[in-house]
């Protein structure tokens, strides 16, 4: 078993290593912390110290001071009970719950677990996965333990559907990390767990996420295939319309020679949207809709090269997402980056490179959207990439360590 000094360490790097920060920037964050805190020593500790107790953290030699455990807290934004397990309070939470679960499940709490979820969605299009990855995290810990306590086989069927959701979701955030050992996890716990649920849908929706994950690692036969299984699983479900339109992104990576099946797959994907219920199309994770499909149509186009077919889906994606769906109407904008540079209006694919990454946070712009952006970096000649905004691009890019 972990012990609790491991723990703290293994999640002080972790959140370190999330930001791309050195152990040197870790310690000038909690200088800087340290600063303000009403609560300091006399003196501000000196560089080379922090640093010599960040390297004891991450080695395991020693434990996080409570001094320190508030300054982790406070630079990397998360609650200090999230980050280093409220200080022994969970075994107290754990107890409690054991005696409060002594009988049957309610219904409430039930329905208070696939509200969680269902919030998770909806917030999987808003904020940053690097954020959003701790509490989906802890929850996960949480809904082991009620799976673990209750023994009801509907109770346990509707549990372990959230489970699948949520393992789901965790997939998916990895993917948008870039992390793709990580998706790859999370993609048979999902799997395994929608099997175990019995619900066709929910096995469709986790196979529809496992093949995004493939297309951006690039094994687009792989993503085919999984997409082709998701569509299989379930009719007229959002994981059927996701995986179609997924469909029709890896078969345009082949290029023109796919484009037969490209524009199959894309019609199938408007007529499994139009069968959706209304309380399916929505932009949540778990739903669907018209600006998303028009996301993944122009997507398709710019692979395939057709940059007329790709800007008419992208100008209306970019009129109907709203403006806080940040990664989808990054992610648009980056491929009408990539039409423009092959084209041959280079200055104008890093303009509106450059525009579009410029006001995201390192958070946002972390995994799929800097893969993106790399490769418009890659579609510019070599005659040009000694241009200052070639440089502003890729110090955009490159997260500092």
């Amino acid at each position: 078993m972990e012990n609790k000094s491991t723990s703290q360490s293994n999640r002080v790097r972790a959140e370190r290593e999330v930001r791309g920060w050195s152990q040197s920037d870790l310690a000038r964050e909690l200088i800087r912390a340290a600063a303000n805190d009403e609560r300091r020593p006399t003196r501000l500790p000196s560089l080379e110290s922090v640093k010599k107790n960040i390297r004891g953290w991450e080695n395991e030699k020693h434990d996080v001071s409570p001094f320190y455990r508030r300054l982790c807290a406070l630079v990397f934004d998360v609650a200090e009970s999230d980050l280093f397990g409220g200080a022994g309070y969970d075994a107290l939470r754990h107890s409690l719950d054991d005696v409060l679960m002594s009988g049957a499940m309610s219904d409430a709490s039930l329905e208070d677990w696939e509200r969680t979820v269902m919030w998770y969605g909806r917030a999987a299009h808003l904020r940053p996965a690097a954020q959003l990855i701790h509490d989906l995290g802890a929850d996960l810990t949480d809904l082991k333990h009620a799976l673990a306590a209750y023994r009801s086989a509907m109770t346990v069927r509707r549990l372990t559907r959230v489970a699948a959701h949520m393992a789901g979701l965790m997939c998916l955030t990895f993917i948008k990390l870039d992390d793709r050992q990580a998706f790859r996890c999370w993609a048979r716990t999902a799997r395994s767990a929608a099997r175990e649920a019995g619900d066709p849908r929910t096995q469709s929706w986790v196979l529809a996420q496992e093949a995004y994950g493939h297309f951006y690692a690039h094994d687009f036969l792989d993503a085919v295939e999984i997409a082709q299984q998701a569509q299989k699983v379930a009719h007229t479900c959002v994981g059927a319309v996701l995986a179609a339109a997924l469909e029709a992104r890896a078969h345009a990576a082949f290029g023109l020679v796919k484009r037969r099946e490209t524009e199959a797959a894309l019609r199938k994907a408007e007529d499994l949207l139009a069968a959706l219920g209304s309380e399916e199309i929505n932009d949540s994770a778990f739903g669907y809709n018209e600006a998303q499909l028009l996301f993944h149509r122009g997507n398709a186009y710019t692979h395939l090269g057709d940059s007329a077919a790709a800007w008419q889906a992208q100008q209306r994606a970019l009129e109907l997402y709203s403006e806080h769906d940040y990664l989808d109407r990054s992610l648009t904008r980056l491929d009408r980056t990539l039409c423009l540079a092959r084209d041959g209006d280079s200055s104008g694919a890093l303009e509106y490179a450059t525009a579009t990454l410029m006001p995201l946070t390192d958070d946002q712009r972390s995994g799929i959207i800097t893969l993106r952006g790399r490769e418009v970096l890659t579609a510019i000649p070599n005659q040009q990439r000694a241009l200052p905004v070639v440089r502003q691009l890729r110090e955009l890019l490159t997260p500092d360590n």
